[in-house]
């Protein structure tokens, strides 16, 4: 098994890939970036793509966005993302796939560390993820690869959980003993939650609900 930054000879492969995983998937669960969006990425005008391969093949695939002077961040800022921040120092874990063959051995979280790290050496200051409330894998495997949970967004539809991390150490410290629990899908409770001042941290034991601690503001 091989994780490495691809480019744009990988294109063949990676919509392949993509398309294993659409097929396994339910609709409108996975986006379906067309193959000019794709080598954006793999040529690096985007920001990045990374992949893993294991017996000859690729098998997983991710990708990250990162904002240039040419290419800002626009619209309405993350949630809890300073406003200066947004444009130039924001980037997005997006697109994660593995084959549905190759499931469960970790590739997801090996592609979300690597992102943050790339996203860090780029000078980001925000890590930012969307997942759909019915992804249950990826929420754990942002949770626990330290983003936290910080609004939600009807996208199409479907609601989308946004996940956030920080590059500065305490910009979302959280206060341990101020917490509570969340049952998964209980879109209510997240809501309310959220409006509270709090941030989703990780799973109860049993898996069944999302743990919320209340945000202290370190930062302006």
């Amino acid at each position: 098994m091989s994780l490495s930054v691809l480019s744009p000879p990988d294109l063949d492969a990676a919509l392949a890939l993509q398309q294993a995983a659409l097929d396994d998937a339910a609709a409108g669960f996975l986006r379906n970036p067309p193959a000019a969006e794709l080598l954006q990425y793999l040529d690096g005008t985007a920001g990045a793509a990374f992949g893993i391969r294991a017996e000859g093949a690729l098998r997983a695939l991710a990708l990250l966005r990162l904002p240039t002077p040419e290419r800002p961040n626009a619209g309405t800022p993350f949630p809890l993302v300073p406003v200066a921040d947004w444009p130039h120092h924001a980037a997005f874990l997006e697109n994660a796939i593995v084959h549905p063959a190759w499931r469960g051995r970790g590739f997801q979280r090996g592609l979300i560390a690597v992102r943050q790290a790339r996203a860090r050496r780029a000078g980001m200051r925000w890590i930012c993820a969307g997942v759909r409330i019915e992804n249950l894998a990826s929420w754990r495997n942002l949770l626990g690869q330290g983003l936290l949970l910080a609004g939600l967004r009807d996208d199409g539809g479907r609601v989308l959980m946004g996940l956030l991390g920080a590059a500065e150490p305490g910009a979302l410290a959280t206060d341990g003993a101020a917490s509570t629990r969340v049952p998964l899908a209980d879109l209510a409770g997240h809501r309310q939650a959220l409006a509270g001042g709090h941030l989703g941290v990780g799973w109860d034991a049993a898996a069944q609900a999302l743990i919320y601690r209340r945000r202290r503001l370190t930062r302006a």
